[in-house]
């Protein structure tokens, strides 16, 4: 509130009853149980020659005319007679919302002036009001607001004499945070009255029972909380142990790995020199298996690190149409066994600050992917850059990607396929998003099953000199 409203000029006679003191909130699931709800708050202020004024959604005025008519209330002659205002609850809201929040100036002025008529043309009698406004707010995640605006009708009500019914959705108050909220909400009501469940029950011995059923509610949700709390910190625990025994893993397996292939490339060497075709073919299985091995385990180690936040980046001025080519120059013997016609075009000096080491895994994973699963099918790669950003797309022509697959393939552990028919551990998209993302870029896929994948990479980049 602007400020705190003082008494007005109405004596303490002229306020037969105030809001501060008949404030009262109906808690409801169903709609249909709060038009009875408000019907009979309504047509009790009738009988007794009271006025009434609805502020209300499009749906629940139209339900509330409805149900009023039905009583036989003749509607349109209350409306023109003024002893029924219906208004809509979100234009009136627009009336003096200012920031976000309700303006205590405007919200007086507005609705304050809507009372004052419906009391004058009732011959000085309490008008009856309904509002959802406080409804809306909630439902619109602006608790704040709701809760300012209850406060407003609590300082009106000393101006002005009415009695208030207000409706919230129950639904408003689903999570644990929500539970503070609830209870500011009740305390900004002098009456608060709990959903249909309650409310219908025909005798105080129902009424018990439901207290006594929705306290055991309670009970058991305040325990599943506490159990899947500690459910979650043992997860917790069991995925660091995981990512601590990757990594030692990892490291374990490097040493040992690296000097079998130096082992191997040297009995290569050897076997060339002397000829011996046969053991050569057997060594060159050896190596590739050592090279694939080799990979796998950087990837266990790349995730162990990412895992943990431990990626650095180590940021250098590098061109990656260069990249590529050196990437590419390094799998003529893949692409050779694939049997797929590689295409590359690249334009010149497309500069950026970026971690060598981590686009040329990028570019790795991307190519290495082309040609695993669009094998004898031409794989094209392109590089080019505009409006600051340097575009980086491997396209396959082989069995492509499903629509619902194409966000999940780049978690961890995922893939469109069988592990089975194509190996691998389903970590080099995730690896390849991370490091995208570490960069600021972002990759994506387009795709459809039959038609081949288009991996794109686009990545922020040092305009210039273009050679």
């Amino acid at each position: 509130m602007t400020s705190a409203p003082g008494r007005s000029a109405h004596s303490q006679n002229q306020h037969p009853r105030r809001a501060e003191d008949n404030h009262t909130v109906q808690f409801y699931e169903d709609p249909t149980f709060l038009f009875d709800v408000v019907v009979r708050f309504v047509d009790a202020g009738f009988q007794a020659g009271e006025p009434a004024v609805i502020i209300a959604t499009e749906a629940h005025r139209a339900g509330l005319v409805q149900r009023l008519k039905a009583k036989g209330f003749d509607v349109e002659r209350a409306c023109e007679d003024g002893r029924l205002v219906l208004l809509d609850a979100r234009d009136t809201l627009a009336r003096f919302m200012v920031g976000g929040l309700p303006d205590w100036s405007r919200f007086r002025d507005v609705i304050g002036g809507v009372l004052d008529r419906s009391h004058r043309n009732a011959g000085g009698a309490c008008v009856r009001a309904y509002g959802e406004m406080v409804d809306l707010l909630w439902k619109e995640r602006n608790p704040q607001a709701a809760l300012l605006l209850e406060e407003q009708w609590n300082e009106l009500g000393k101006e002005h004499p009415f009695s208030l019914l207000c409706g919230y959705e129950m639904g408003n108050f689903r999570t644990k945070d929500d539970a503070q909220a609830f209870h500011e909400v009740c305390c900004a009501h002098s009456h608060v009255i709990p959903t249909e469940k309650y409310s219908q029950a025909e005798s105080l011995d129902a009424r018990l029972r439901e207290v006594s059923v929705l306290q055991q509610r309670a009970q058991a949700l305040e325990a599943e909380i506490e159990h899947r709390k500690r459910i979650e910190k043992e997860l917790l625990e069991a995925l660091k142990l995981r990512d601590d025994f990757l990594s030692v893993a990892g490291h374990e397996l490097k040493t040992p790995l690296t000097t079998l292939q130096l082992h191997v490339q040297s009995l290569l060497g050897m076997v060339k020199e002397r000829g011996e075709e046969r053991l050569k073919e057997k060594l060159e299985k050896a190596r590739r298996q050592t090279e694939r091995l080799a990979a796998l385990t950087d990837e266990l180690l790349d995730v162990a690190r990412l895992s943990t936040g431990q990626l650095t980046l180590r940021l250098e001025e590098c061109d990656l149409s260069a990249l590529v080519l050196d990437v590419v120059d390094r799998f003529a013997e893949a692409v050779a066994r694939s049997e797929c016609q590689l295409r590359v075009s690249v334009e010149e000096h497309v500069r950026g600050q970026w971690d060598r080491l981590r686009i040329e895994q990028v570019i790795t994973n991307l190519l290495s992917n082309a040609l695993k699963y669009g094998v004898g099918k031409p794989v094209e790669v392109r590089v080019n850059a505009g409006k600051g950003r340097a575009r980086l797309s491997v396209r396959d022509n082989g069995i492509g990607i499903p629509l619902k697959d194409q966000a999940r393939i780049f978690d961890r552990f995922e893939r469109a396929v069988s592990s089975r028919n194509y190996g691998g551990l389903g970590l080099g998209l995730w690896i390849t998003r991370q490091v995208v993302e570490a960069h600021g870029g972002v990759v994506r896929v387009e795709s459809e099953p039959g038609n081949g994948a288009t991996f794109i990479v686009e990545l922020s980049y040092l305009p210039g000199d273009r050679g």
